[in-house]
């Protein structure tokens, strides 16, 4: 931030794990005590910042500067007065659908940060590409399950955001990625890559981010996904008959 002006300037979004070490502990875990990973600030949340702008205290400058109000700002004050959304993604359970995880890491874009950072319009989006997301790196404990073409979709509608607000300015930075061994074919050479990619074809294509088709994009995978395990059913059932 600039200064203390900038609490109105700045959105925050972050996707990541929340919950319990291991499912077994999953009913025992006290929701008031947050997750084992990524914990306290890491719950699923919008701000009142994001839902209520009308309904946050903002003292002026002057007062902010000279009286240290954001000292005495209650803690429910402080944490809701920034734009922030918080996306904990859960571990997948035994029953869950094959792939679904996927959908569900898309989803939290399309229906809970896309809409409201194209809302936020804002002048420059910076990227903090966390590469031990994917499926492969042991560093998320099968919390999030991203692989290289999900890096590449959600860069994809990163930079269609960046093209309809701010004429394209985006910046990314490596954040995390540990998965290295295999070198250039590694887990974490194959996101980048596919990071950076759709960085370039995003800048050169100038395509601009369209809700609508998030919509149609959800509702057709998702029908893809439960019917690939429709089939994958049937199959195991005709192995059982024989």
């Amino acid at each position: 931030w600039l200064d203390e002006n900038d609490i109105h300037d700045v959105f925050f979004a972050s996707t990541h794990g929340y919950g319990p070490r291991d499912l077994r502990f999953a009913d025992q875990l006290n929701p008031s005590q947050g997750g084992w990973f990524y914990p306290a600030s890491g719950k699923t949340r919008k701000t009142d910042a994001i839902l209520s702008p009308s309904s946050i205290e903002n003292p002026n400058l002057a007062d902010f500067l000279h009286s240290q109000t954001w000292t005495r700002m209650g803690e429910d004050s402080r944490s809701n007065c920034c734009k922030i959304i918080n996306v904990g993604l859960d571990l997948p359970r035994p029953h869950d659908v094959p792939g679904m995880q996927r959908v569900e890491l898309r989803d939290s874009y399309r229906k809970n940060i896309l809409p409201h950072l194209l809302d936020f319009d804002p002048d420059m989006i910076f990227i903090s590409a966390g590469f031990d997301a994917h499926k492969k790196d042991s560093m998320n404990f099968g919390y999030v399950g991203m692989v290289e073409d999900d890096y590449e979709w959600v860069t994809e509608q990163l930079v269609k955001v960046a093209n309809s607000c701010c004429n394209g300015r985006i910046i990314s930075v490596l954040e995390g990625g540990y998965k290295i061994h295999g070198g250039i074919i590694s887990p974490f050479a194959r996101s980048v890559a596919s990071h950076v990619r759709a960085l370039s074809d995003g800048g050169s294509s100038r395509e601009i981010y369209d809700k609508q088709d998030g919509d149609w994009e959800s509702q057709f995978e998702r029908h893809l996904v439960e019917e690939k395990e429709r089939r994958r059913q049937m199959k195991i059932e005709r192995h059982n008959r024989t």
